[in-house]
Protein backbone atom coordinates (compact mmCIF):
# COMPACT_ATOMS: atom_id res chain seq x y z
CA UNK A 1 0.00 0.00 0.00
CA UNK A 2 0.95 3.36 -0.85
CA UNK A 3 2.22 5.78 1.66
CA UNK A 4 -0.39 7.88 3.69
CA UNK A 5 -1.31 11.10 2.79
CA UNK A 6 -1.67 13.61 5.84
CA UNK A 7 -4.63 15.93 5.86
CA UNK A 8 -2.91 19.20 8.61
CA UNK A 9 -5.55 21.14 10.04
CA UNK A 10 -3.86 24.42 11.43
CA UNK A 11 -6.39 26.22 13.15
CA UNK A 12 -5.77 30.31 14.62
CA UNK A 13 -2.27 32.42 14.19
CA UNK A 14 -0.74 29.30 16.02
CA UNK A 15 -1.52 26.69 13.93
CA UNK A 16 -0.27 29.02 10.82
CA UNK A 17 3.20 30.01 12.67
CA UNK A 18 3.70 25.90 13.53
CA UNK A 19 3.34 25.07 9.68
CA UNK A 20 5.90 27.67 8.82
CA UNK A 21 7.97 26.26 11.42
CA UNK A 22 7.19 22.77 9.82
CA UNK A 23 8.05 23.75 6.43
CA UNK A 24 11.40 24.97 7.49
CA UNK A 25 12.03 21.63 8.81
CA UNK A 26 11.08 19.49 5.82
CA UNK A 27 13.24 22.19 3.86
CA UNK A 28 16.40 20.68 6.03
CA UNK A 29 15.72 17.59 4.49
CA UNK A 30 13.86 15.73 7.36
CA UNK A 31 12.62 12.44 6.23
CA UNK A 32 8.79 11.91 6.29
CA UNK A 33 6.67 8.81 6.33
CA UNK A 34 4.04 10.24 3.97
CA UNK A 35 3.22 10.78 0.17
CA UNK A 36 2.67 14.83 0.46
CA UNK A 37 1.33 17.17 3.12
CA UNK A 38 -1.73 18.96 2.96
CA UNK A 39 -2.07 21.94 4.83
CA UNK A 40 -5.87 22.85 5.77
CA UNK A 41 -6.03 26.53 7.39
CA UNK A 42 -8.66 27.38 9.37
CA UNK A 43 -9.04 31.25 10.40
CA UNK A 44 -11.63 33.36 10.65
CA UNK A 45 -9.31 36.49 10.41
CA UNK A 46 -8.83 36.48 6.76
CA UNK A 47 -6.26 39.41 6.88
CA UNK A 48 -4.10 37.80 9.75
CA UNK A 49 -0.08 38.42 9.31
CA UNK A 50 0.58 34.85 10.41
CA UNK A 51 -1.59 33.28 7.15
CA UNK A 52 0.25 35.56 5.19
CA UNK A 53 3.37 34.58 5.95
CA UNK A 54 2.80 30.70 6.25
CA UNK A 55 1.12 31.07 2.77
CA UNK A 56 4.21 33.00 1.09
CA UNK A 57 6.79 30.62 2.55
CA UNK A 58 5.04 27.53 1.64
CA UNK A 59 4.93 28.97 -1.99
CA UNK A 60 8.64 29.39 -2.08
CA UNK A 61 9.27 25.78 -1.29
CA UNK A 62 7.09 24.64 -3.79
CA UNK A 63 8.78 26.71 -6.27
CA UNK A 64 11.66 24.85 -5.29
CA UNK A 65 10.37 21.53 -4.91
CA UNK A 66 8.88 20.81 -8.00
CA UNK A 67 11.20 22.32 -9.70
CA UNK A 68 13.70 19.53 -8.63
CA UNK A 69 11.76 17.12 -8.07
CA UNK A 70 9.09 16.81 -10.82
CA UNK A 71 8.40 13.41 -12.07
CA UNK A 72 10.74 12.14 -9.69
CA UNK A 73 9.62 8.61 -7.76
CA UNK A 74 8.92 8.67 -4.62
CA UNK A 75 11.00 6.73 -2.78
CA UNK A 76 13.83 8.48 -4.75
CA UNK A 77 16.35 11.53 -2.89
CA UNK A 78 14.53 10.83 0.31
CA UNK A 79 16.97 12.75 2.76
CA UNK A 80 17.33 16.02 0.65
CA UNK A 81 16.26 19.25 1.15
CA UNK A 82 13.05 20.33 -0.04
CA UNK A 83 12.34 17.24 -0.90
CA UNK A 84 8.80 16.33 1.01
CA UNK A 85 5.74 17.29 -1.56
CA UNK A 86 3.71 19.78 0.14
CA UNK A 87 0.61 20.96 -1.40
CA UNK A 88 -0.64 24.48 -1.59
CA UNK A 89 -2.38 25.55 1.24
CA UNK A 90 -6.22 25.10 1.34
CA UNK A 91 -7.77 27.57 3.11
CA UNK A 92 -11.53 26.79 5.02
CA UNK A 93 -11.39 30.64 6.22
CA UNK A 94 -14.81 31.83 6.55
CA UNK A 95 -14.58 35.89 6.62
CA UNK A 96 -15.88 37.37 10.31
CA UNK A 97 -16.94 40.31 7.83
CA UNK A 98 -19.57 38.41 6.02
CA UNK A 99 -21.29 37.81 9.62
CA UNK A 100 -21.09 41.08 11.25
CA UNK A 101 -21.27 40.49 15.30
CA UNK A 102 -22.80 36.79 16.61
CA UNK A 103 -25.76 39.04 17.11
CA UNK A 104 -26.37 39.36 13.33
CA UNK A 105 -24.92 35.87 12.85
CA UNK A 106 -27.74 34.22 14.81
CA UNK A 107 -30.27 36.69 13.55
CA UNK A 108 -30.54 37.29 17.24
CA UNK A 109 -33.25 40.93 17.19
CA UNK A 110 -35.52 38.61 15.10
CA UNK A 111 -35.25 35.49 17.45
CA UNK A 112 -38.74 36.44 19.15
CA UNK A 113 -40.65 37.53 16.29
CA UNK A 114 -40.07 33.97 15.13
CA UNK A 115 -40.89 31.98 18.04
CA UNK A 116 -37.34 31.50 19.28
CA UNK A 117 -37.85 33.99 22.66
CA UNK A 118 -36.89 30.29 24.87
CA UNK A 119 -33.80 30.43 22.53
CA UNK A 120 -33.25 34.15 22.89
CA UNK A 121 -33.08 33.38 26.83
CA UNK A 122 -30.36 30.74 26.03
CA UNK A 123 -28.54 32.50 23.73
CA UNK A 124 -28.66 35.42 26.94
CA UNK A 125 -27.35 33.11 29.40
CA UNK A 126 -24.25 31.58 27.42
CA UNK A 127 -23.43 35.13 26.26
CA UNK A 128 -22.45 37.95 27.59
CA UNK A 129 -23.23 41.65 25.89
CA UNK A 130 -19.20 41.85 25.20
CA UNK A 131 -19.39 38.14 23.07
CA UNK A 132 -22.76 39.16 21.53
CA UNK A 133 -21.36 42.22 20.26
CA UNK A 134 -17.92 41.00 19.34
CA UNK A 135 -17.07 42.01 15.61
CA UNK A 136 -15.73 38.58 14.14
CA UNK A 137 -13.72 39.97 11.36
CA UNK A 138 -10.24 39.59 13.70
CA UNK A 139 -11.56 35.97 14.99
CA UNK A 140 -13.13 35.20 18.08
CA UNK A 141 -10.23 37.09 20.56
CA UNK A 142 -9.42 34.55 23.22
CA UNK A 143 -13.28 33.38 23.31
CA UNK A 144 -14.17 29.92 22.54
CA UNK A 145 -17.45 29.78 23.08
CA UNK A 146 -17.80 32.25 20.38
CA UNK A 147 -15.77 29.94 17.96
CA UNK A 148 -18.01 27.03 18.23
CA UNK A 149 -21.05 28.75 16.75
CA UNK A 150 -19.46 30.16 14.24
CA UNK A 151 -16.93 27.41 13.03
CA UNK A 152 -19.64 25.21 12.60
CA UNK A 153 -19.94 26.95 8.76
CA UNK A 154 -16.25 25.47 8.13
CA UNK A 155 -17.35 21.86 7.48
CA UNK A 156 -20.53 23.30 5.38
CA UNK A 157 -17.85 24.92 3.09
CA UNK A 158 -17.30 23.94 -0.42
CA UNK A 159 -13.08 23.22 0.12
CA UNK A 160 -14.20 21.17 3.03
CA UNK A 161 -16.36 19.09 0.75
CA UNK A 162 -13.23 18.46 -1.86
CA UNK A 163 -10.74 17.31 1.17
CA UNK A 164 -13.37 14.56 2.27
CA UNK A 165 -13.77 13.45 -1.29
CA UNK A 166 -10.11 13.09 -1.61
CA UNK A 167 -9.97 11.13 1.15
CA UNK A 168 -8.75 7.70 1.18
CA UNK A 169 -8.70 4.51 3.11
CA UNK A 170 -5.07 4.86 5.31
CA UNK A 171 -4.79 8.37 4.63
CA UNK A 172 -4.16 10.25 8.23
CA UNK A 173 -5.22 13.53 10.31
CA UNK A 174 -3.56 15.90 12.29
CA UNK A 175 -4.84 18.46 13.57
CA UNK A 176 -2.63 22.24 15.35
CA UNK A 177 -4.44 24.15 17.44
CA UNK A 178 -3.54 26.25 20.77
CA UNK A 179 -5.92 25.64 23.53
CA UNK A 180 -5.93 29.40 25.38
CA UNK A 181 -7.21 31.35 22.40
CA UNK A 182 -10.52 31.31 20.65
CA UNK A 183 -9.97 29.19 17.19
CA UNK A 184 -8.08 26.78 17.96
CA UNK A 185 -9.65 26.18 21.22
CA UNK A 186 -13.34 25.97 19.23
CA UNK A 187 -11.75 24.43 16.23
CA UNK A 188 -10.31 21.16 17.71
CA UNK A 189 -13.27 19.49 19.43
CA UNK A 190 -15.57 20.93 16.71
CA UNK A 191 -13.30 18.97 14.02
CA UNK A 192 -12.82 15.68 16.60
CA UNK A 193 -16.60 14.98 16.86
CA UNK A 194 -17.35 15.75 13.08
CA UNK A 195 -14.78 13.38 12.39
CA UNK A 196 -15.63 10.75 14.98
CA UNK A 197 -19.22 10.83 14.07
CA UNK A 198 -20.61 7.61 13.37
CA UNK A 199 -23.83 8.60 11.77
CA UNK A 200 -21.57 10.80 9.40
CA UNK A 201 -22.80 11.48 5.78
CA UNK A 202 -19.32 12.98 4.68
CA UNK A 203 -17.73 11.52 1.69
CA UNK A 204 -15.54 9.00 2.85
CA UNK A 205 -17.29 9.18 6.05
CA UNK A 206 -16.23 5.74 6.58
CA UNK A 207 -12.47 6.13 6.13
CA UNK A 208 -12.16 9.68 7.57
CA UNK A 209 -14.49 7.77 11.01
CA UNK A 210 -11.41 4.82 10.85
CA UNK A 211 -8.48 7.31 10.15
CA UNK A 212 -5.54 7.47 12.53
CA UNK A 213 -5.93 10.86 13.98
CA UNK A 214 -3.24 13.51 15.90
CA UNK A 215 -3.26 16.81 16.75
CA UNK A 216 -0.77 19.32 19.10
CA UNK A 217 -2.51 21.12 21.81
CA UNK A 218 -0.27 24.42 22.28
CA UNK A 219 -0.30 25.62 25.55
CA UNK A 220 0.25 28.87 26.63
CA UNK A 221 3.71 30.19 25.64
CA UNK A 222 3.37 33.87 25.46
CA UNK A 223 1.82 36.97 26.98
CA UNK A 224 0.68 40.15 25.61
CA UNK A 225 0.58 43.86 26.60
CA UNK A 226 -1.81 44.06 29.42
CA UNK A 227 -1.97 47.52 29.40
CA UNK A 228 -3.97 47.40 26.17
CA UNK A 229 -6.77 44.94 27.37
CA UNK A 230 -6.93 47.02 30.68
CA UNK A 231 -7.37 50.95 28.12
CA UNK A 232 -9.95 49.13 26.03
CA UNK A 233 -7.79 48.96 22.91
CA UNK A 234 -7.71 45.12 22.49
CA UNK A 235 -10.09 42.27 23.68
CA UNK A 236 -6.91 39.88 24.55
CA UNK A 237 -6.55 39.28 28.06
CA UNK A 238 -3.61 36.73 28.76
CA UNK A 239 -3.87 36.47 32.43
CA UNK A 240 -7.06 34.77 31.57
CA UNK A 241 -4.73 32.07 29.37
CA UNK A 242 -4.20 29.68 32.30
CA UNK A 243 -7.69 29.48 33.44
CA UNK A 244 -8.82 29.07 29.64
CA UNK A 245 -6.06 26.06 29.59
CA UNK A 246 -7.57 24.10 32.87
CA UNK A 247 -10.92 24.80 31.66
CA UNK A 248 -10.19 23.31 28.17
CA UNK A 249 -8.21 20.23 29.29
CA UNK A 250 -10.85 19.26 31.80
CA UNK A 251 -13.05 19.38 28.46
CA UNK A 252 -10.56 17.33 26.36
CA UNK A 253 -10.27 14.93 29.47
CA UNK A 254 -13.99 14.36 29.59
CA UNK A 255 -14.92 14.15 25.86
CA UNK A 256 -11.83 14.09 23.47
CA UNK A 257 -9.33 11.57 24.71
CA UNK A 258 -11.22 8.76 23.66
CA UNK A 259 -11.60 9.97 19.91
CA UNK A 260 -7.75 11.09 19.38
CA UNK A 261 -5.40 8.13 18.71
CA UNK A 262 -2.24 10.36 18.95
CA UNK A 263 -2.14 13.80 21.57
CA UNK A 264 0.76 16.33 22.28
CA UNK A 265 0.90 18.64 24.24
CA UNK A 266 3.40 21.50 24.05
CA UNK A 267 3.89 24.65 26.13
CA UNK A 268 6.57 26.48 28.32
CA UNK A 269 6.79 28.55 31.80
CA UNK A 270 9.32 30.88 30.14
CA UNK A 271 7.01 32.71 28.39
CA UNK A 272 7.59 35.52 25.22
CA UNK A 273 6.13 38.56 25.48
CA UNK A 274 4.29 40.17 22.62
CA UNK A 275 2.39 43.05 20.90
CA UNK A 276 -1.17 43.17 21.75
CA UNK A 277 -3.20 43.10 18.52
CA UNK A 278 -6.74 41.99 18.30
CA UNK A 279 -5.97 40.60 14.57
CA UNK A 280 -5.38 41.80 10.81
CA UNK A 281 -2.42 42.20 8.68
CA UNK A 282 -0.34 43.63 12.39
CA UNK A 283 -1.20 40.23 14.00
CA UNK A 284 2.77 38.62 12.88
CA UNK A 285 4.10 37.25 15.92
CA UNK A 286 7.57 36.16 15.41
CA UNK A 287 8.69 32.42 15.50
CA UNK A 288 9.06 30.63 18.45
CA UNK A 289 11.16 27.46 19.94
CA UNK A 290 7.60 26.25 21.09
CA UNK A 291 6.00 26.31 17.55
CA UNK A 292 9.09 24.34 16.20
CA UNK A 293 8.45 22.04 19.16
CA UNK A 294 4.83 21.23 18.02
CA UNK A 295 5.89 21.05 14.60
CA UNK A 296 8.29 17.83 15.17
CA UNK A 297 5.38 16.02 17.04
CA UNK A 298 3.86 15.89 13.41
CA UNK A 299 7.08 14.59 11.84
CA UNK A 300 6.57 12.12 14.83
CA UNK A 301 3.20 11.71 14.58
CA UNK A 302 4.03 10.10 10.83
CA UNK A 303 5.79 8.01 12.30
CA UNK A 304 3.91 6.73 14.93
CA UNK A 305 2.82 3.14 14.44
CA UNK A 306 3.47 3.43 11.21
CA UNK A 307 2.53 -0.34 10.15
CA UNK A 308 -1.10 0.59 10.77
CA UNK A 309 -3.69 1.78 8.41
CA UNK A 310 -6.38 2.38 10.26
CA UNK A 311 -7.48 3.03 13.98
CA UNK A 312 -8.26 -0.55 14.24
CA UNK A 313 -4.91 -1.57 13.51
CA UNK A 314 -3.52 0.35 15.99
CA UNK A 315 -1.29 -1.47 19.08
CA UNK A 316 -3.12 1.39 21.77
CA UNK A 317 -5.93 2.84 20.63
CA UNK A 318 -4.68 6.02 22.27
CA UNK A 319 -1.56 7.40 23.57
CA UNK A 320 -0.63 11.30 24.75
CA UNK A 321 3.11 12.66 24.62
CA UNK A 322 4.36 16.30 25.96
CA UNK A 323 7.82 17.36 25.09
CA UNK A 324 10.73 18.36 27.42
CA UNK A 325 14.40 19.31 27.53
CA UNK A 326 16.22 17.87 29.58
CA UNK A 327 17.93 21.17 30.71
CA UNK A 328 16.07 24.89 31.69
CA UNK A 329 18.07 27.35 29.84
CA UNK A 330 17.05 30.19 28.13
CA UNK A 331 19.23 29.74 25.09
CA UNK A 332 18.36 26.41 23.35
CA UNK A 333 20.97 24.95 20.43
CA UNK A 334 22.02 21.66 18.93
CA UNK A 335 23.18 20.60 21.80
CA UNK A 336 19.75 20.03 23.31
CA UNK A 337 18.16 18.55 20.51
CA UNK A 338 17.69 14.93 20.84
CA UNK A 339 16.63 12.99 17.49
CA UNK A 340 20.05 12.75 15.60
CA UNK A 341 18.26 13.02 12.30
CA UNK A 342 16.55 16.41 13.00
CA UNK A 343 19.93 17.96 14.34
CA UNK A 344 21.61 17.05 11.31
CA UNK A 345 19.61 18.11 8.69
CA UNK A 346 19.12 21.70 10.85
CA UNK A 347 23.21 21.47 10.74
CA UNK A 348 23.43 20.51 6.84
CA UNK A 349 20.35 23.00 5.98
CA UNK A 350 22.28 25.97 7.73
CA UNK A 351 25.29 25.29 5.55
CA UNK A 352 23.70 24.71 2.54
CA UNK A 353 22.34 28.16 3.10
CA UNK A 354 25.43 30.05 4.07
CA UNK A 355 26.65 28.87 0.68
CA UNK A 356 23.54 30.08 -1.28
CA UNK A 357 23.53 34.00 0.60
CA UNK A 358 26.71 34.05 0.29
CA UNK A 359 28.96 31.91 -2.28
CA UNK A 360 26.99 30.61 -5.09
CA UNK A 361 25.90 33.27 -7.35
CA UNK A 362 29.86 33.91 -7.58
CA UNK A 363 30.60 30.24 -8.43
CA UNK A 364 27.78 30.61 -10.92
CA UNK A 365 29.50 33.69 -12.45
CA UNK A 366 32.93 32.00 -12.72
CA UNK A 367 33.61 30.50 -15.83
CA UNK A 368 36.60 28.96 -14.79
CA UNK A 369 34.42 26.85 -12.11
CA UNK A 370 34.76 23.21 -12.57
CA UNK A 371 31.77 21.91 -11.01
CA UNK A 372 29.65 24.60 -13.22
CA UNK A 373 31.19 23.74 -16.37
CA UNK A 374 30.94 19.62 -15.55
CA UNK A 375 26.97 20.42 -15.06
CA UNK A 376 26.65 23.17 -18.41
CA UNK A 377 25.27 25.74 -16.34
CA UNK A 378 24.55 28.60 -18.67
CA UNK A 379 26.40 31.65 -17.73
CA UNK A 380 23.76 33.61 -16.79
CA UNK A 381 22.25 30.56 -14.55
CA UNK A 382 22.81 33.19 -11.79
CA UNK A 383 19.32 35.25 -13.13
CA UNK A 384 17.27 31.84 -13.40
CA UNK A 385 14.19 31.43 -11.79
CA UNK A 386 15.77 28.35 -9.70
CA UNK A 387 18.45 30.57 -8.10
CA UNK A 388 16.31 33.27 -7.53
CA UNK A 389 14.06 30.49 -5.67
CA UNK A 390 16.58 29.24 -3.90
CA UNK A 391 18.33 32.79 -2.54
CA UNK A 392 14.82 33.84 -1.49
CA UNK A 393 13.74 31.10 0.85
CA UNK A 394 17.52 31.58 2.08
CA UNK A 395 17.35 35.39 2.51
CA UNK A 396 13.94 36.50 3.19
CA UNK A 397 12.74 33.09 4.85
CA UNK A 398 15.18 31.25 6.64
CA UNK A 399 17.80 33.41 7.81
CA UNK A 400 14.35 35.88 9.15
CA UNK A 401 13.09 32.51 10.99
CA UNK A 402 16.28 32.27 12.63
CA UNK A 403 16.17 35.75 13.46
CA UNK A 404 12.97 35.33 14.88
CA UNK A 405 13.39 33.06 17.00
CA UNK A 406 16.40 34.04 18.86
CA UNK A 407 14.66 37.37 19.55
CA UNK A 408 15.05 38.55 23.24
CA UNK A 409 11.36 39.23 23.97
CA UNK A 410 11.32 35.21 24.27
CA UNK A 411 11.95 34.08 27.43
CA UNK A 412 13.52 31.07 25.75
CA UNK A 413 15.58 31.57 22.85
CA UNK A 414 16.23 29.32 20.19
CA UNK A 415 19.47 29.74 19.10
CA UNK A 416 21.26 26.58 16.84
CA UNK A 417 23.99 29.36 14.84
CA UNK A 418 25.87 32.43 15.23
CA UNK A 419 23.44 35.13 14.32
CA UNK A 420 26.14 37.31 14.41
CA UNK A 421 26.76 36.68 10.67
CA UNK A 422 23.30 39.02 9.75
CA UNK A 423 24.18 42.36 9.47
CA UNK A 424 21.19 44.02 8.96
CA UNK A 425 19.07 42.75 11.92
CA UNK A 426 17.32 45.84 12.64
CA UNK A 427 16.05 46.52 9.12
CA UNK A 428 14.60 43.21 8.94
CA UNK A 429 12.81 43.68 12.27
CA UNK A 430 11.28 47.18 11.11
CA UNK A 431 10.28 45.49 8.19
CA UNK A 432 6.22 45.23 8.30
CA UNK A 433 6.21 43.87 4.20
CA UNK A 434 8.20 40.45 5.96
CA UNK A 435 10.09 40.82 2.20
CA UNK A 436 13.28 42.26 2.85
CA UNK A 437 16.25 39.80 2.05
CA UNK A 438 18.48 39.19 5.47
CA UNK A 439 22.62 40.32 4.20
CA UNK A 440 24.56 38.31 5.67
CA UNK A 441 28.76 38.47 5.88
CA UNK A 442 30.74 35.08 6.51
CA UNK A 443 34.56 34.77 5.93
CA UNK A 444 36.63 31.62 5.81
CA UNK A 445 36.81 32.27 10.21
CA UNK A 446 33.35 32.12 10.39
CA UNK A 447 32.80 29.08 8.70
CA UNK A 448 33.99 27.01 11.22
CA UNK A 449 32.05 28.47 13.86
CA UNK A 450 28.76 28.70 12.50
CA UNK A 451 27.31 26.38 15.05
CA UNK A 452 26.60 27.69 18.50
CA UNK A 453 28.29 25.50 21.10
CA UNK A 454 29.71 22.87 18.35
CA UNK A 455 32.64 24.24 16.51
CA UNK A 456 33.89 22.87 13.27
CA UNK A 457 37.09 20.50 12.88
CA UNK A 458 40.08 22.83 12.00
CA UNK A 459 43.12 21.63 11.47
CA UNK A 460 44.91 24.95 11.15
CA UNK A 461 48.47 24.95 12.16
CA UNK A 462 51.50 27.31 12.70
CA UNK A 463 52.82 26.59 8.86
CA UNK A 464 49.16 26.11 7.17
CA UNK A 465 45.58 27.52 7.72
CA UNK A 466 42.89 25.02 7.04
CA UNK A 467 39.74 26.15 5.01
CA UNK A 468 36.17 24.38 4.09
CA UNK A 469 36.28 25.31 0.83
CA UNK A 470 32.37 24.27 -0.78
CA UNK A 471 32.82 24.71 -4.40
CA UNK A 472 36.39 22.58 -4.17
CA UNK A 473 34.28 19.57 -2.64
CA UNK A 474 31.26 20.21 -5.10
CA UNK A 475 33.88 20.03 -8.28
CA UNK A 476 35.66 16.82 -6.57
CA UNK A 477 31.58 15.36 -7.25
CA UNK A 478 30.91 16.73 -10.45
CA UNK A 479 31.41 13.84 -12.38
CA UNK A 480 29.57 11.48 -10.59
CA UNK A 481 26.69 13.51 -10.34
CA UNK A 482 26.28 13.92 -14.10
CA UNK A 483 26.87 10.13 -14.55
CA UNK A 484 23.71 9.82 -12.76
CA UNK A 485 22.07 11.40 -15.65
CA UNK A 486 18.99 12.72 -14.01
CA UNK A 487 18.12 14.64 -17.48
CA UNK A 488 17.00 18.03 -14.92
CA UNK A 489 19.98 20.55 -14.69
CA UNK A 490 17.95 21.80 -10.88
CA UNK A 491 18.52 18.07 -10.14
CA UNK A 492 21.75 18.03 -10.95
CA UNK A 493 22.83 21.30 -8.82
CA UNK A 494 20.63 20.42 -5.81
CA UNK A 495 21.90 17.23 -5.50
CA UNK A 496 25.34 18.11 -6.03
CA UNK A 497 24.60 20.91 -3.47
CA UNK A 498 23.27 17.98 -1.04
CA UNK A 499 25.94 15.83 -1.13
CA UNK A 500 28.92 18.35 -1.18
CA UNK A 501 27.87 19.39 2.30
CA UNK A 502 26.57 16.17 3.57
CA UNK A 503 30.63 15.69 2.92
CA UNK A 504 31.80 18.81 4.48
CA UNK A 505 29.76 18.09 7.36
CA UNK A 506 30.59 14.61 7.69
CA UNK A 507 34.39 15.87 7.52
CA UNK A 508 33.91 18.80 9.50
CA UNK A 509 31.57 17.58 12.45
CA UNK A 510 31.04 14.71 15.23
CA UNK A 511 27.56 15.19 16.67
Amino acid sequence: MSRPKLYLFAIGGTGSRVLRSLTMLLASGVKTNTEKIIPMIIDTDINNGDVEKCRNIIKNYNDIHNAIYNGVRDEESQGEFFRTKIMPPKELNISGTDYGTLKDMVGYNSLDAKGYDKTRALFDLLYSNDNKNMPLEKGFLGNPNVGSVVLKNVVESTVFKEFTQDFSQNDRIFIISSIFGGTGAAGFPLLMNVFRDEMSTLNNGNYINNAIIGGVSVLPYFQVDVDKFNEGESAINSSTFITKTKAALAYYNRNLKQLVNAMYYVGDTRQSNYENFDGGIEQKNPSNFIELTAATSILDFLDYDSNANTKEDLQVESKFFEFGITTDTGVVDLNHIKRDDLKEQLLHFHYYNVYVSDFMKDALTNEKLAWCNELKLSNNYHRQNFFKALEKFTTVHYYRWLVENALDKHDRRFLPFDNSIIINEDDILKDVSDTLPVKTFVDDKKLFTLVTGIPAKNNSNFFKKDYIKYDEEFSKIAQKIVALQYGNTERMVHTLINRGVQNIIADRYVL
